[in-house]
């Protein structure tokens, strides 16, 4: 799909993401990163963000580099010596910077998908110990936040788990869809391709009521809540309407649930195989959508990062990780247009890629390895929702895609190619 300077420029660039993370170890795990690249100790220790740089450290490995290999072990050993609840299970939301004590003991379900994305990367990386948090992360998601009589799971629970929050949201989901892949992947336990295919199934129906754009709020019985968080528009984990980079994540995993559900041909049920079938014109009704309501619809290149439910800007700050997702997306996409002859959307999808990537190149990425999380409708650097430079998890799995097979998840992917 690129050509050879495209792909020069990708690996060097995946290269500089990587050792631009190192500077986020720390004593207990990954810290969150300000725009600098130093430790945001202010910012404490996040669960989500310990996982993520431990699943990208993975990703490293798989790839070949071989120092990355440590960079994983200490984050799957932080994750079961010191996020871990071993009195009431589950992992702490966050911990102060010194690691001395917990400053956030709730149990949430978005950043406890990253728990199991990271243990299942560990699993196909070798990782020592990645079999046991993933156990622990098994065990808290199938007894707490997992609901099968939704086929959803719920939001998040006080440390004890006896009070769970009433919101319920599309964004957790998500993630435990991408962790549900991986973890079905690096398991081959056939739970996770249900609960992938009950999440998408429903996500799906619910976009499809709304003119493809994803719903993101809904109450414990799941009925979308229209005006959440109405009053706080640019909220960085629950922005009020439409999120246009969701719809083009939704879209990229989604097609990645094919690619799983299509390496078992004849093993699930037909009405599940007619599902599958829909997919991925489904998938790219999604991306072609986000992308109309996205890009470009005030004037300056860029995908703003919410919507009303009509399409029209509400909060225009660009994200970067809107555009990685970009990146992947197209890419993914032009993987399969290519796998099933569709050189029409092929080579749509690899327009759109350059795009991004100029784009990226242009307004984004200030040194290799460096990328300004925030810009505002101007594309200059802001920080109204994401100050500093926290990860580098959404720009590492873009520079990867354009040369992986279309597989459920990027480890196993990448396991591929070392076996």
């Amino acid at each position: 799909m690129m050509n050879e300077a495209q792909r020069a420029w990708r690996n060097q660039e995946f290269s500089a993401l990587i050792d631009f993370a190192r500077q986020s170890r720390c004593e207990h795990g990954f810290s969150t990163m300000d725009a600098t690249g130093n430790a945001d100790q202010s910012a404490a220790l996040q669960l989500w963000i310990n996982c993520r740089m431990t699943h990208v450290f993975c990703l490293a490995a798989l790839g070949g580099d071989a120092s990355a290999r440590e960079y994983a072990q200490h984050g799957i050993d932080c994750l079961r010596k010191f996020f871990y609840d071993a009195e009431f299970g589950g992992f702490f939301t966050t911990l102060d910077y010194g690691g001395t004590s917990v400053q956030d003991d709730r149990k949430a379900g978005y950043a406890h998908a990253f728990v199991l994305l990271a243990a299942s990367s560990g699993i196909q990386a070798g990782i020592a110990g990645a079999e046991d948090v993933y156990q622990l992360a098994r065990q808290v998601h199938e007894t707490h936040f997992w609901e099968p009589e939704h086929g959803l799971v719920c939001e998040s629970w006080d440390r004890t788990f006896r009070h769970s929050e009433e919101y319920r949201g599309a964004n957790a989901n998500m993630h435990t869809l991408e962790a549900a892949l991986a973890a079905w992947d690096a398991t081959a336990d056939p739970r996770w391709l249900e609960k992938s295919a009950a999440i998408v199934s429903f996500i799906l129906a619910q976009a499809a009521q709304i003119g493809w754009r994803i719903p993101e709020h809904f109450d414990s019985a799941w009925n979308l809540l229209p005006d959440f968080n109405v009053d706080h528009p640019a909220d960085p984990f629950r922005p009020y309407g439409v999120t246009p980079g969701h719809g083009i994540e939704w879209a990229r995993l989604a097609l990645q649930f094919w690619a799983g559900l299509d390496r078992l041909v004849g093993d699930i049920p037909q009405d599940l195989r007619v599902f599958a079938d829909q997919l991925p014109e489904v998938a790219y009704s999604l991306l072609i959508t986000a992308l109309a309501d996205g890009w470009n619809v005030d004037g300056k290149p860029g995908i703003v990062y919410t919507t009303n439910f009509d399409g029209e800007p509400v909060v225009h700050q660009r994200m970067h990780w809107t555009i990685c997702e970009g990146l992947s997306a197209t890419a993914a996409f032009a993987t399969y247009a290519e796998q099933v002859g569709d050189f029409e959307k092929l080579a749509q999808m690899e327009h759109w890629f350059t795009t991004f990537c100029e784009y990226a190149q242009k307004y984004l990425i200030e040194d290799p390895g460096r990328w300004i999380h925030e810009l505002d409708r101007d594309n200059r650097p802001s920080a109204i929702t994401w100050p500093g430079k926290p990860d580098i998890y959404h720009a590492v799995q873009a520079m990867l895609m354009p040369d992986l097979p279309l597989t459920p998840c990027f480890a196993g992917a990448l396991a591929l190619g070392v076996q």
